[in-house]
């Protein structure tokens, strides 16, 4: 059946799992998703067959802390396919890239180290000022790999650089010439796509699109696209019609406060509450986007003492365990199970959910979600992590795991997890809504 800032929200990662900081969301990588440490049976761009009707694109697999982009890329992909049917591969090396840039350049790098952190309006923004590319356009090497290996090389090319190399002093570092000359070099950005990135946004990144290309067409000689560019199917809330619509009216526009997106079909975060009345209304938010198709973002927090092998983030394996390795991540949401509903007794993931009736009984007060299903970026198959997955590269997320309460623990010198200091957390954080919902 169908189901589909943050600064509060910091958390210490240990370098493994990626790190957060006021940029926003730390992405939690699965232990052991260095490139060194692929398996060789891996299943190089496993997908699935539908089984709701949000229609997602191939499992990918994240190699430092940007599930955030992930995330987002995924969300695009998602919205595109269900207007086109189009497989889309949207370059997380080039969101990176652009993320890179402007925090180097714009002063936000003060230590030797950049942020791989980052929240669903800080991508948004990067789509919205620098557009997108296909990973074949961008990186060609790495058009059908499940996992960027440039992206590693570049995280560790790029701090050589910011604490001994070309970017260790801050006037450095305002050459902007200079940074993207050393992020070219990091990525291993070929001379041909380097001199488009010249073409677009001038070498010292003097243009942006948003700015830019307002009134005028990008140069028919490049592969950078606008968000405006790419066509997405969109949810009216005004008709409530499923509408031809493009990647721009998603985004929209950044508003007056921070993390804000405005316009008619604008995408924004959505805080879990607190209180079970107000928890219930929020998860019947999340289930009327989904049966409507929407890829539903959602960051949460993640224990991995939590994980089994079944693929799940279970509250009484963690319990058994104790904390383990924890970090904050972002997926897109896919399917959900629910018990309780009127009429119905149980609809279970995985059972594309038709009748009206039964979708409608699902969002009754008294109905109870057992677990969200996630389209994750931690890879497809993998029977070194979870051998027994129902869809691989999916996970599901118990609800007693996401109310919680668990344990979030302090960070120790060595990097592990401090069980001595440890504060009450809710692992559900936040989603990403369309609006009408």
């Amino acid at each position: 059946m169908a189901l589909v800032d943050l600064l509060k929200k910091t958390l210490p990662l240990v370098a493994l799992l990626g790190t957060t900081t006021a940029f926003g969301v730390g992405c939690a990588s699965n232990v052991g998703d260095e490139p060194d440490a692929v398996m060789e049976d891996d299943e190089v761009g496993a997908t699935t067959d539908p089984v709701t009707e949000v229609t997602h694109t191939k499992v990918k697999r994240q190699s430092i802390g940007n599930c955030w982009l992930y995330a987002t890329a995924s969300w695009m992909e998602a919205l595109h396919k269900a207007q086109t049917g189009e497989e889309l591969n949207v370059s997380e090396s080039y969101l990176t890239y652009w993320d890179w840039f402007d925090k180097i350049a714009n002063g936000a790098v003060t230590e030797g180290e950049i942020s791989t952190g980052g929240t669903y309006a800080t991508a948004a923004e990067l789509v919205n000022r620098y557009g997108w590319m296909r990973e074949a356009d961008f990186l060609p090497a790495e058009a059908e790999l499940d996992m960027s290996y440039a992206q590693s090389k570049a995280e560790s090319a790029i701090n050589a650089s910011l604490s001994t190399g070309a970017l260790k002093d801050r006037a450095a570092r305002r050459d902007r010439a200079l940074v993207r000359a050393e992020l070219d070099k990091a990525f291993g950005v070929s001379a041909e796509v380097s001199a488009q990135l010249d073409v677009v946004f001038g070498k010292g990144v003097t243009k942006t699109i948003d700015r830019s290309y307002k009134s005028r067409r990008l140069p028919s000689t490049v592969k950078v696209a606008r968000a405006r560019d790419m066509a997405v199917q969109l949810k009216s809330p005004t008709t409530g019609k499923l509408e031809k619509k493009t990647l721009q009216d998603a985004i929209g526009a950044r508003g007056s406060y921070w993390g804000e997106r405005t316009g008619k079909y604008a995408w924004n975060d959505v805080d879990y509450p607190t209180t079970a009345t107000s928890r219930r209304a929020f998860l019947k938010r999340v289930q009327r986007a989904l049966h409507d198709g929407q890829p539903v973002i959602i960051s949460w927090f993640v224990d991995f003492n939590a994980l089994t092998s079944d693929a799940k983030f279970s509250k009484d394996a963690l319990d058994k365990l104790g904390p383990g390795r924890q970090g904050g991540h972002m997926t897109v949401l896919h399917d959900y199970e629910v018990t309780d509903v009127p009429g119905f007794g149980t609809l279970k993931a995985g059972a594309k959910e038709t009748r009206p009736e039964a979708l409608e009984a699902a969002l009754s007060d008294g109905a109870k979600i057992s677990f969200l299903r996630i389209k994750n970026s931690w890879g497809a198959y993998r029977p070194d992590r979870w051998a027994e997955a129902v869809i691989p590269g999916y996970h599901d997320l118990m609800a007693p795991y996401l109310d919680g309460p668990v344990k979030k623990c302090a960070e120790t010198a060595s990097g592990g997890t401090d069980k001595t200091r440890c504060s009450s957390h809710t692992p559900l954080w936040d989603v990403v809504l369309p609006p009408g919902y």
